[in-house]
């Protein structure tokens, strides 16, 4: 963005050395890498960094002073994050194409510890998570592993990691942009079914886990997610979010 050069160096290696402990005294309760990559959005990532915010339901909190970082930046006349999306790296998907952000939240309660609470489809998407099953987790409103994005190829997603249902069990699995077992439809009637094997996804009988089922309409197939947007194929027009609670 301000004039530098990415280079791909074949063999090279990169090292970095942790120290035992920071240099630095930080306040207690506050989150130092929250608080720092805030600064970084609100500085470089221009319209763009809302997307970030989604990811903790814009708890942006007392990120400090900024105006010398963007006197910096105009000063070395840098190009805009925009620029830097469609010339660097046009093959990154971006939250502002999605369909539908947010928590996806069961119509029916889950059972968690013998107690019934809002349930929501949570996971992380990290190479850790990979194969494994995705969890059912009592909604907290925090984002986090529990805020997912629809595409417009049907990809559930957050970041690099899609949910995939291969007939055993529904998994997260590195999106491949190839739809197959990572094409879902969110339909009119609020079911997410899977299209490959026209199964709905839903709360087992138990309210403990997730599973893939005949479409029937029951309200343990009837998911509400937040902030769905008018371009949503088969969206109702009446307020989701008002309709979750």
């Amino acid at each position: 963005m301000c004039g530098g050069v990415l280079e791909i160096v074949v063999c090279s290696h990169v090292g970095h050395i942790f120290r035992k402990r920071s240099p630095y005294k930080w306040r207690t309760g506050v989150n130092v890498v929250k608080k720092n990559s805030i600064r970084l959005a609100e500085v470089w990532m221009d319209g763009y960094g809302k997307y970030y915010y989604e990811r903790f339901n814009n708890d942006l909190g007392d990120y400090g002073d900024i105006t010398a970082r963007k006197q910096l930046r105009e000063k070395l006349q840098c190009k805009s994050f925009d620029w830097y999306l469609k010339t660097v790296f046009p093959e990154l998907f971006i939250p502002g194409d999605a369909l539908a952000s947010g928590e996806i939240r069961n119509k029916a309660p889950g059972s968690f510890n013998g107690n019934q609470q809002p349930a929501c489809v949570d996971s992380a998407v990290d190479k850790n998570a990979n194969n494994k099953p995705v969890k059912l987790w009592p909604c907290h409103n925090q984002g986090g592993n529990q805020y997912w994005m629809f595409s417009k190829d049907g990809e559930i997603r957050r970041d690099e990691g899609c949910i995939d249902y291969a007939g055993q069990f529904v998994m997260i699995y590195p999106c491949h942009g190839m739809k197959g077992n990572q094409e879902w439809i969110y339909g009119q009637d609020n079911t997410l079914r899977h299209k490959n094997t026209n199964l709905c996804l839903q709360i087992s009988d138990d309210g403990t886990k997730l599973e893939m089922k005949p479409c029937t309409g029951i309200d343990r197939q009837i998911w509400y997610w937040r902030r769905k947007t008018e371009t949503t194929p088969g969206l109702q027009k009446t307020s989701l979010i008002a309709k979750a609670r």
